[in-house]
């Protein structure tokens, strides 16, 4: 159980370092491009906002399998 929750956090932390990668942030800066922030007050159209969404899903996701493998590692192994 432990083993494939590591190999589903690190299929998620590929995906994370993709997505970011795959941003369009040409004059927004290296900051944006981790942050997701923009200068702009409106939002990305199309590919981007979606890119943006997925980026934003892929890293709760991480931050909850996160959790529960600190669980099932403390109090089961």
């Amino acid at each position: 159980m432990v083993i494939v929750l590591q190999v589903i956090i690190l299929l998620v932390v590929i995906g994370i370092l993709g997505m970011t990668l795959a941003l369009n942030v040409k004059s927004e800066g290296l900051g944006a491009a981790i942050t997701g922030a923009s200068d702009t007050y409106r939002g990305a159209v199309g590919v981007e906002e979606q890119k943006r969404r997925l980026l934003s899903y892929l890293c709760y996701a991480f931050v909850a399998l996160s959790f529960i493998f600190a669980v099932l590692t403390t109090h089961f192994l």
